[in-house]
């Protein structure tokens, strides 16, 4: 993959994530973009947040009218959290435009892309993941969503009566008004389908590109020395001027870092926090609902692919905010592993102060309770597991 020209790889691997939050109604225009243009582009997201608001509220009546029946409630309720979820991320990319604008500016900004050689490889390697996973995870949940209409349609065509998870205003299950009320169904799961898979990439790579930024600093820190000293043997410089300014360069870096990381945090914190809770009531209803499933039916095969979303999007939270985690925590080795002994007098002092601004990593949390790590990953896991064979056990 090669670098086009003037365009920061920091940057890059969130380019084809911000085009789908735009075509889909999620995230505002650019600010050079016309005024008439953000104009029309404002009122299309307010329809988009209007026509997922609409599903969920027929979902909530439906949820209400089949209380009393346990295994409705569950076929119900997997989706309706899934809805739910989308548009509490949804929530806050509409009220923190200018929050994530100016992330957006700071990946674009000179510390994030320094042109540095050895850089390179590692900024490349979050763009070309963050771009595969974009087109997997849409791809999956559209298939998902094909799976979950094509088996009502078999049904119908054997005569046998569909239940729909949400009211609707007519008897669905005649024709023509059956079509009508499956193309609906479909349209709606897809579109937030595109939506929440989208959202979550983003929000994930912004986690690993902090980790990549992070990783970054450590590579600086640790070849500080050896980089002064091939200054001063291609140029002018004193080995001094040149560890001034790169050292320099290494401060105003982590502060970038550490505002970014704050931002995010403040951003997506709440969300994130929403989805931990509900993740593990959306497991335990995906698989009752799966339990009773022959394995070898086309419905059991879409329950899993969405099971395995689901799970993959938890995991891939917990995973990169322990990473993020894990690289803060190793900076205070790479100072140490840098020939610090070969610094003057006075740059011995200012690495001890900054070791001391270092000796407190980041630690990204939902809600600013729960930590993002693998730890967290398997215990929303085991609870889903526990909660499971409750309600399995209840039910028989």
């Amino acid at each position: 993959m090669s670098e086009p020209e003037g365009e920061p790889l920091s940057y890059m691997s969130l380019i084809p994530h911000l085009k789908n939050l735009r075509a889909c109604g999620i995230f505002p225009l650019p600010p050079e973009t016309p005024i008439l243009k953000r104009k029309l582009h404002k009122i299309y997201m307010s329809l988009n947040f209007a026509f997922i608001m609409t599903y969920t509220l027929q979902q909530i009546v439906n949820v209400f009218q089949v209380r009393n029946d346990v295994d409705k409630v569950m076929d119900s309720m997997f989706l309706l959290l899934t809805f739910c979820d989308c548009i509490c991320k949804q929530l806050a990319f509409l009220m923190y435009p200018h929050k994530i604008l100016e992330m957006l500016e700071i990946m674009k900004g000179p510390n994030f892309n320094q042109g540095i050689a050895e850089h390179r490889p590692l900024l490349l390697k979050t763009v070309y993941q963050a771009q595969l996973l974009l087109k997997v995870f849409n791809k999956l949940c559209l298939l998902t969503c094909v799976l979950w209409v094509l088996f009502p349609i078999i049904s119908h065509f054997k005569q046998e009566t569909v239940d729909f998870t949400i009211w609707l205003p007519f008897d669905a299950n005649v024709d023509p008004q059956f079509y009508i009320a499956i193309f609906y169904v479909w349209l709606q799961t897809s579109w937030l389908a595109y939506n929440n898979s989208t959202m979550d990439i983003f929000i994930m790579y912004l986690f690993a590109q902090t980790k990549t930024q992070l990783t970054i600093l450590r590579l600086d820190l640790e070849n500080l020395v050896s980089r002064c000293k091939a200054d001063v043997a291609v140029s002018s410089c004193t080995y001094t001027d040149s560890l001034e300014r790169r050292f320099r360069g290494i401060i105003q870096h982590h502060n970038e870092i550490i505002k970014f990381s704050t931002m995010n945090d403040s951003i997506f914190n709440g969300p994130i926090l929403f989805q931990f809770l509900i993740s593990g009531w959306i497991i335990c209803t995906t698989a009752y609902r799966t339990v009773n499933m022959s394995p070898a039916s086309g419905e059991f095969l879409s329950m899993i692919l969405y099971m395995i979303y689901i799970l993959s999007e938890l995991f891939l939270f917990c995973f990169y905010g322990n990473e993020v985690a894990y690289e803060s925590e190793i900076i205070m080795e790479s100072a140490y592993g840098m020939d610090w002994t070969e610094l003057p007098v006075k740059y011995r002092r200012f690495l001890i102060i900054f070791m001391e601004r270092i000796k407190y990593p980041i630690k990204p949390k939902a809600g600013k309770i729960v930590p993002l790590s693998i730890n967290t990953f398997i215990q929303i896991v085991k609870s889903s597991y526990t909660f499971f064979t409750f309600l399995n056990k209840a039910g028989k």
